[in-house]
């Protein structure tokens, strides 16, 4: 038997009661004098009760109760109540109340219609205040179908239509929903509007849908829907979840946020940021400390910390991640893309360091110049402030900026002193840098780059492509044609265009070549200087040119390749062979050896067109020996000019004849030998068997 049926049966028994009641009274009325009575407030209703009371009871357990000052009963079944008052209890330990001055019930008590000064109201300080509302029996629910506030603790709130379920303890704003939390000073600390909103008592939270707009500190937080998550008691918001069109403006810590979904976590205090976590297409730009817009982190999915003073303790990042760092005096804009990163920081200090993974890109300055741009597989900074203080990049490294390349498995940078170190070989292969003037190969690159200054180490390899704008390759070497030098290291100053090679250096182009201890080479002045152990192979004009000396220089300004080999100390430790003490050049020429040799070149060729050869020279021409101190050769007309001094005069050795004097002409082409003015030999004279041949230079 449902509760209406027992209803109406204890209507029944009571309408019972009282007309035995009155019938009794109307008998006892006949025998006595007639009493007055007050007139009923309701002359339709067939019964009228003072200070009624009706408890609903489901399975022994009693849900509500309802109250009434007075009770009107229509013989319809409907009932009407004034000063009305209806107890929800056993619900979680609180009771809900609504009230009102007036309630009207049809048959059954299925629906309850509360009107004037209507009150909900629940144990733990909840209260609502309304003009009417329907209180449904089936499920203990209330519906507000007009304005209506509520208030508990620090919140208060308004809206147009409420639905209240008891059951779930679930409050519903169904239009124009406004929800204020205060402060202690009572002053509002978050103000919330939406369409419509449910707050969900026990879980202290608040879900706000369509054109969600929150303003909760110095915050504007906006979204399609939102969540809002309160302490207990609702006195302060501590969480705030945002979903679909998702933003936040405001000041303190961060300028902006945006993204299809932002989750914000509060400290204690309900106002500062603790923690944000950005999804899809999430933007976060933080304020500089001038309050300027500063960095700006951008990614799929970014997950931030913040200390109590706002400074960044951690943040990651995952799918298109960009971090823009602004420009500082002193320090460019700076801009890293990548698919996922992870800085770290600590309070105060904001963010030190962070780590870029997957198809990293650096990007530094370029607004007023070319910007530096670096890609690698991995990126590693320090930073202070938004200032990056060092950088170091591995996995397939490159590096560009105007005309210079830069590659190699690894790569330190320091942005502060503009250096950049490159090591390690992958499969990009080993560390190189190239310009519009040199391209280097080597174990180790170190390149200042504010003047272009290049040091390497291991297994160096070069290669000048053409002329720069520090000149080109020395002007013994055909200009356009690649020149390669090879050594164990390298110093090359690309702003003036000089490079110093040690350790088994080796230049060449096409046949020329040089080999020493030491190459320097000066773009600038075209000029060439070899050292220590010297040799070279000279393309000229006739043929090729061998040489050797201690140090072979080649100065372009007077267009002379120089041969020279010091003497010898009086106390050398180790005694030098006669034959290494001396500089040497074999060619078209002939043969000689001398302290020192100067070959000088044309002015458009390289063509040989005087040689002079200083102390101790030996020249073999053709089966003459000839020494001295001095030898000149014209290249015009193939004249030889040797002189010496009065301890040592010319000695000319052909075969088994010997000739001295203190000057000696040869002319190549008609085979003549002039000494002392005398013409001494007219044609070549053939060596008897029995004559030693003289020994080689």
């Amino acid at each position: 038997m449902t509760w209406q049926k027992r209803a109406r049966i204890g209507v029944a028994a009571v309408g019972i009661v009282v007309a035995i009641a009155v019938y009794t009274t109307m008998r006892e009325r006949q025998a006595t004098d007639p009493v007055s009575r007050s007139p009923s407030l309701d002359p339709s209703a067939v019964l009228e009760s003072v200070g009624a009371t009706f408890q609903q009871f489901r399975a022994a357990t009693q849900d509500y109760v309802i109250e009434a000052d007075r009770q009107f009963t229509y013989a319809d079944g409907a009932a009407k109540f004034l000063g009305v008052t209806i107890t929800v209890r056993q619900r979680a330990g609180r009771d809900f109340i609504i009230s009102g001055r007036e309630a009207h019930a049809g048959e059954g008590h299925a629906e309850i219609e509360l009107t004037g000064d209507v009150s909900l109201s629940a144990s733990d300080g909840f209260v609502a205040l309304a003009d009417r509302a329907t209180f449904r029996e089936a499920d203990a629910t209330v519906l507000v179908p007009g304005p209506v506030s509520f208030a508990k603790g620090r919140m208060t709130g308004f809206s147009v239509g409420l639905t209240y379920d008891q059951e779930t303890d679930v409050l519903s704003l169904l239009e124009e929903a406004r929800v204020t939390v205060t402060d202690d000073s009572d002053a509002a600390a978050t103000q919330l509007r939406s369409d419509t909103a449910i707050l969900n008592r026990p879980d202290e939270s608040l879900a706000l849908t369509g054109n969600v707009h929150v303003l909760h500190g110095n915050q504007v937080l906006e979204a399609d829907r939102s969540t809002v998550y309160m302490s207990e008691g609702a006195t302060l918001v501590t969480a705030i979840d945002l979903r679909g069109h998702a933003s936040v403006a405001g000041e303190g810590a961060f300028h902006s946020m945006t993204a299809d979904d932002i989750d914000l976590d509060y400290t204690d205090d309900g106002l500062t940021l603790e923690h944000v976590l950005l999804s899809g297409d999430g933007a976060i730009l933080m304020r500089a400390a001038d309050g300027d817009p500063g960095r700006e982190f951008l990614a799929d999915e970014l997950d931030l910390s913040f200390a109590p003073d706002g400074s960044l303790t951690r943040a990651n990042g995952k799918g298109h991640v960009r971090v823009a760092l602004p420009g500082v005096p002193g320090s460019p804009a700076r801009r890293i893309t990548a698919l996922v990163f992870e800085a770290t920081g600590e309070p105060g200090k904001d963010l030190t360091a962070a780590r870029f993974d997957q198809d990293v890109e650096y990007r530094e300055g370029g607004n007023a110049g070319t910007p530096r741009i670096v890609r690698a597989d991995m990126l590693q900074i320090a930073l202070d402030a938004s200032v990056v203080a060092g950088a170091v990049f591995r996995g397939n490294v490159e590096f560009a900026e105007d005309e210079l390349r830069a590659s190699g498995a690894e790569a330190q940078y320091d942005p502060r002193n503009g250096t950049l170190r490159l090591s390690g070989l992958d499969a990009g292969g080993a560390p190189r840098v190239v310009d519009e003037q040199i391209e280097i190969d080597a174990d180790t690159i170190d390149v200042a780059l504010e003047g272009r200054h290049m040091t390497a180490s291991g297994s160096v390899t070069t290669l000048f492509l053409h002329a720069g704008k520090t000149g080109g390759p020395p002007g013994l070497l055909q200009d356009g044609e690649p020149v390669n030098v090879n050594s164990d290291s390298l110093d090359y100053q690309g702003d003036v265009g000089a490079a110093v090679y040690e350790g088994d250096a080796t230049l060449w182009q096409g046949a020329t070549a040089i080999r020493a201890d030491r190459i320097v080479l000066d773009r600038a002045s075209g000029g060439l200087l070899a050292s220590g152990t010297a040799r070279s192979t000279i393309v000229l004009d006739l043929g090729e040119a061998v040489g050797r000396a201690v140090e072979i220089r080649y100065d372009d300004d007077a267009r002379t390749l120089v041969y020279q080999t010091p003497a010898a100390p009086p106390a050398a430790a180790t005694p030098i062979p006669a034959a290494a003490a001396l500089s040497q050049l074999s060619g078209p020429q002939g043969d000689i050896s001398a302290r020192r040799i100067d070959v000088v070149l044309g002015q458009a060729t390289s063509s040989a067109e005087r040689l002079d050869a200083y102390g101790d020279v030996r020249a073999r021409l053709g089966t003459r020996l000839a020494t001295g101190d001095r030898l000149t050769y014209f290249a015009e007309d193939e004249r030889y000019v040797m002189s010496g001094i009065a301890t040592v005069p010319v000695t000319i050795v052909e075969e088994c004849r010997e000739t001295s004097g203190r000057t000696m002409t040869f002319f190549k082409s008609t085979d003549r030998i002039i000494v002392d003015g005398r013409e001494e030999v007219r044609t070549q004279s053939m060596r008897s068997a029995s004559c030693v041949q003289a020994p080689t230079p």
